[in-house]
């Protein structure tokens, strides 16, 4: 068992956690991140839609915290998308985050997944000041601070101060002086499935401002890839190689995400 969960952390250290998302430029994020592995570049347009029993079950039961979120977070006086497709955005990345490119390239991974995901929580709440990124939504408590305190981020390294509520969360970061403490506080909350979802949403609502700021088009790839890069512009977005794969592979989750909030569809998730 010993030597079980020495490998678990090795696969955290090894970048196995999915390229998790950075959302902001790197200047504004004083904890250390990791430096990950771009996956590897494959051709297809598609990957295996792979939906773990568990987490398929879990997504039905927070289809309504998604709605809800996405109604508090969509501008879409900006995003040009309804709260519906907002909410089918959210669906596809969290459909997404919990099946990485190096599960699906060596699929015995998928059983030690939850180790690591594990894992990677309880070194955030350690009071270390670790800043792994923490599931469902796979963000790093970095950012979740960023978005607590309103902060967007722009890539000619200004940062944008807008109001941001995250539903449900009983965190100020100004009653914080210590970073590891606030860390560990935040990795507490994103690791809850319904403040995760909110997180979420106004993470996206921060790739939104941020796209409009910097007149840049908006659809369900600018956000996935904020999410995932913290860029939006598209031709950064091609130009990088986990950006592009994340989008590529994001766009297999696409129908599985409308269908999950299609008024009268039986949802049917591929699992194995």
């Amino acid at each position: 068992m010993r030597r079980f969960f020495v490998f678990v952390i090795a696969l955290c250290l090894i970048s196995v956690d999915h390229a998790a998302p950075v959302a902001g430029s790197p200047q504004t994020h004083t904890p250390v991140l990791l430096t990950r592995t771009a996956p590897p570049t494959r051709p297809g347009p598609t990957i295996e839609a792979y939906v773990r029993p568990e987490f398929a079950a879990r997504m039905r039961q927070l289809r309504g915290a998604i709605l809800a979120a996405a109604a508090r977070h969509n501008r879409p006086q900006l995003s040009g998308m309804s709260n519906r497709e907002f909410a089918e955005v959210m669906a596809t990345i969290l459909y997404n985050e919990n099946f990485g490119w190096a599960e699906e390239l060596a699929p015995p991974l998928r059983m030690v997944t939850p180790w690591y995901q594990a894992a990677q929580q309880q070194a955030n709440l350690s009071g270390m000041g670790a800043n792994f990124s923490v599931w469902p939504a796979n963000l790093r408590p970095s950012v979740a601070a960023e978005i607590l305190a309103g902060e967007v981020p722009l890539a000619d390294g200004r940062v944008l101060r807008v109001p941001l509520r995250v539903e449900g969360s009983r965190i100020d970061p100004a009653q914080y002086a210590d970073q590891r403490t606030l860390f560990a506080a935040i990795t507490a909350e994103i690791s809850n499935d319904e403040l995760a979802i909110n997180y979420l949403a106004a993470n996206l609502e921060r790739g939104i401002l941020r796209a409009a700021v910097e007149g840049q088009p908006i659809s369900w790839r600018t956000l996935a890839a904020w999410h995932n890069q913290g860029i939006v512009d598209p031709v950064l977005i091609r130009a990088n190689p986990t950006a592009r794969d994340y989008v590529r592979r994001a766009s297999a989750y696409l129908p599985l995400a409308r269908a999950l909030f299609a008024p009268t569809s039986r949802v049917e998730m591929r699992a194995v």
